[in-house]
């Protein structure tokens, strides 16, 4: 049951690292192409700089769900050290499920009453320069903390199995 679950995670994590990657490369040919237009051209496209700003905010999106399945969001480092010089290592992880959780509930909250309201607006807004509809826009909201909550349900069953494990001695 535990291989086809990391089975599941490591195929989940490298669709959303390759989506990830497809905009950030956009990104960055977005923003070179400001660069190089800024410094060659008599005046830049404005394009570039919505398109860089939308495919930066898809990357995140995509990034989120794969920073906490790899456990690299920034944490507070000096509580984890002290409990763990203790030999309190149990109750660090029980603190690092806790958190996760309510990492959780907060972005289940989001994803479910607040999100929508942006995404799916009924008037027409569009972007100045892209004349690209708000709502492709506010979509990646609700990629975001979707993909927040799956991999956070995610998280929280990996740690829940590890915690049965004997824990490393710093």
């Amino acid at each position: 049951m535990k291989k086809g679950f990391d089975r599941f995670v490591k195929i989940y994590t490298e669709v959303l690292c390759a989506f990830g990657c497809v905009f950030y490369l956009a990104f960055c040919a977005c923003v070179l192409i400001q660069i190089i237009s800024r410094n060659l051209l008599p005046s830049a496209p404005s394009w570039t700089e919505e398109a860089a700003r939308y495919t930066f905010v898809y990357m995140v999106a995509f990034g989120c769900g794969v920073a906490v399945l790899k456990d690299e969001f920034v944490f507070v480092e000096f509580l984890k050290d002290a409990l763990v010089a203790k030999g309190l290592h149990k109750a660090n992880k029980v603190i690092r499920i806790l958190v996760t959780l309510a990492m959780l509930v907060l972005s289940a909250y989001l994803l479910f009453f607040s999100v929508p309201q942006l995404a799916f607006i009924k008037f027409r807004m569009v972007s100045t320069a892209m004349q690209l509809p708000m709502q492709v826009v506010y979509f990646s909201q609700i990629l975001l903390f979707g993909f927040l909550c799956i991999s956070l349900i995610m998280r929280i069953i990996q740690m829940v199995s590890d915690f049965s494990e004997p824990s490393e001695k710093a």
